[in-house]
């Protein structure tokens, strides 16, 4: 073993590199890879069962009365007014002043980019007033139409 150590360090390896060299050479093995670094696999007791047979369960969580209610939507002051969300040209005008829509319910067509953007409201509603027409171009964040 001198002899080894002794050849490896006048070939020019310390003897701490040759036996790091052995360690990780024999670490690996196709049978068991990485079996000395990997922590070893426990199985679970199989209690499972067992608990089940009793009856027991996890402790029932109680939930108050106003988290399981819906809330009513809350309508915002600025949700009255709907911008447009690109630039574009108008193509259509759905709905006219004076009618009831609905959330999501389109009521103009703006054209951009050679796509067709329906623009609908955010919240239920009467059209107050109706800003653009057919063939107007609208820049981003114009006003489009006003709801009450």
């Amino acid at each position: 073993m001198a002899d080894d150590d002794e050849r490896a360090m006048a070939a020019g390896a310390s003897a701490w590199a040759r036996h790091g060299r052995e360690d990780i050479q024999g670490s690996h093995s196709l049978s068991a890879p990485l079996a000395r670094w990997a922590p070893e696999l426990v199985e679970p007791e199989a209690q499972a069962p067992a608990d089940a047979a009793s009856g027991e369960s996890e402790p029932a969580i109680a939930i108050p009365a106003s988290v399981l209610h819906a809330r009513p939507p809350q309508r915002l002051p600025e949700d009255a007014i709907c911008r447009s969300p690109i630039a574009g040209l108008v193509i259509a005008v759905l709905a006219t002043t004076g009618e009831r829509v609905t959330r999501r319910q389109p009521v103009m067509v703006i054209e951009a980019m050679k796509m067709q953007n329906n623009v609908s409201p955010e919240v239920d509603g009467v059209l107050v007033a109706v800003h653009v027409s057919p063939g107007d171009a609208v820049k981003a964040g114009q006003v489009l139409f006003e709801l009450v």
